[in-house]
């Protein structure tokens, strides 16, 4: 299937240009900003060193809960029945690389692809898995049990957002369509923690429905650049009677403004969010529902500059089993119960299909070549099929399992690491979450070893070393 149709919109990533402004949106978000403090310039503390960048950006998919390596990718056709499941291998367009028969369309694109058969780590509750995968840190456990806190590590994403010295009119790290949580607790690792507020990721909600809801954005059409500027100049004035001084003197703030004015001067921000400038059949090619069209949208942030775009699966109705209710997921992806049905006919058909088409649309507009891409999750799921519950399930495992890079330079078609017979541990070229942390600041041409500073101490970018062997 060929996407083919490329929008009409075709944004360049250093679009610079426009002149108008909604004077009272201006002044709203503005305002409205200070409690997030999430846009703003970078302030750099300690320089991270630079170095030649792959990767102008990242797009990472994270598939809430722990997608099954041993089902998708690490198969082990001569395991027995409780080790194997009913999945088979099939080719690919990699002579030797097979994938699941539960991926068809991925595996017409797997020349694209490298997969890192040997992540691993000790972390099995999805708290403390879901921190060492985004921060690259294990977390420091207290009493009562994990909970966000201002002394957390950030998320990579929001470190890269300090340490960028190229930013674009978009805030460098966006999440979508809405953070993990488990109930109404929100999982750790998903924001800035010790930078602080104002680095955290920029929130775009999709609905469950698949529907963006985009940040208003909208502009007066005969408010020229110098309207807009005097009008920022009244808004400082005005705020200087009204605000008191530990904001008013606050660079943070400022920032903030700096940075709304940025995204307002900047015409390919607003219609990046707007998703009808796609075709049909770019819509279809990557799905109606929510993790379809999130990650539509974050190809076209991408495409528009943005630098870091996290994509969560999100929240979703789920079926269980026979014996029980349909209830909403936190961890879709959380298969204990249920898994071969759950996986066969509910989420690998939209993540085949929604990764198969991301894949191919960047390749088509040339934005794999400056992009890494990243599919994963916080750990695979138990090669030992569990009988826990009514319905057949696999268990959280973190020993090993399996995750995906394309483009900036990666070697597709290519497989990295190793597990032993029943995809259980790793046998050879072990990664941990803080190796995987070191590879993405090094593909965006920094230090992973550097220093920046948070609001209270310091912060090493990452503890880990970066796998430059998956890139050609």
């Amino acid at each position: 299937m060929k996407i083919g149709e490329i929008s009409s919109l075709r944004m360049t990533r250093d679009s610079r240009n426009t002149k108008i402004v909604n004077r009272r949106q201006a002044f709203g978000m503005a305002g409205g900003a200070v409690s997030s403090l999430s846009l703003l310039d970078p302030l750099w503390g300690e320089t991270p060193t630079t170095r030649k960048a792959r990767a102008k950006s990242v797009l990472l998919l994270h598939m809430d809960g722990g997608p099954s390596h041993i089902d998708l990718f690490d198969l082990k056709p001569n395991a027995p029945d409780e080790i194997r499941g009913p999945g088979t291998p099939i080719q690919t367009t990699v002579p030797g690389i097979t994938v699941g028969d539960y991926l068809p369309k991925l595996a017409k694109q797997m020349h694209h692809v490298a997969q890192i058969r040997s992540m691993t780590h000790k972390d099995i509750p999805h708290d403390q898995a879901v921190y060492h995968m985004l921060t690259g840190y294990r977390h420091n456990i207290k009493a009562g049990g994990l909970k966000v806190e201002p002394t957390d590590h950030p998320h990579i994403a929001s470190s890269f957002y300090k340490a960028d010295k190229n930013p674009t009119a978009f805030p460098s790290s966006i999440e979508i369509p809405e953070p993990m949580r488990i109930d109404a607790r929100m999982l750790p690792g998903q924001n800035a923690g010790r930078l602080g507020a104002r680095w955290n990721p920029f929130p775009v909600h999709v609905t469950r429905g698949g529907k963006v809801v985009p940040p208003d954005l909208g502009r007066l059409s005969n408010a020229t650049e110098t309207d807009l500027r005097e009008r920022f100049d009244l808004l400082g004035k005005l705020q200087s009677r009204s605000l008191n001084a530990s904001v008013r003197e606050s660079s943070e703030f400022q920032a903030l403004q700096q940075r709304v004015l940025g995204i307002l001067e900047t015409p390919s921000v607003q219609k990046a969010f707007d998703l009808s400038e796609e075709s049909e059949k770019t819509h279809a090619a990557y799905g109606r529902d929510r993790h379809g069209q999130s990650t539509l949208l974050a190809r076209r942030l991408v495409e528009a500059g943005a630098r870091f775009v996290t994509v969560y699966w999100g929240k979703e109705m789920q079926d269980w089993g026979p014996s029980w209710e349909p209830m909403l997921a936190n961890n879709p992806w959380d298969t204990h119960r249920n898994h071969f049905p759950l996986i066969k006919d509910s989420l690998l058909p939209r993540a085949d299909r929604t990764f198969a088409a991301l894949l191919e649309d960047m390749n088509e507009r040339g934005l794999l070549e400056d992009t890494l891409v990243i599919w994963m999750g916080e750990f695979g799921r138990s090669p030992r099929i569990s009988s826990m519950f009514e319905t057949p399930g696999r268990e959280h495992w973190p020993h090993a399992f399996t995750l995906l890079l394309a483009g900036a330079g990666i070697n597709g078609g290519s497989v990295y690491g190793k597990t032993d017979r029943f995809a259980e541990y790793v046998t050879e070229n072990p990664v941990s979450p803080s190796d995987f942390s070191a590879t993405i600041y090094d593909a965006l041409g920094i230090d992973p070893h550097a220093v920046i500073k948070g609001r209270e101490e310091s912060h090493q970018l990452s503890i880990g070393n970066p796998v430059r062997e998956v890139f050609g």
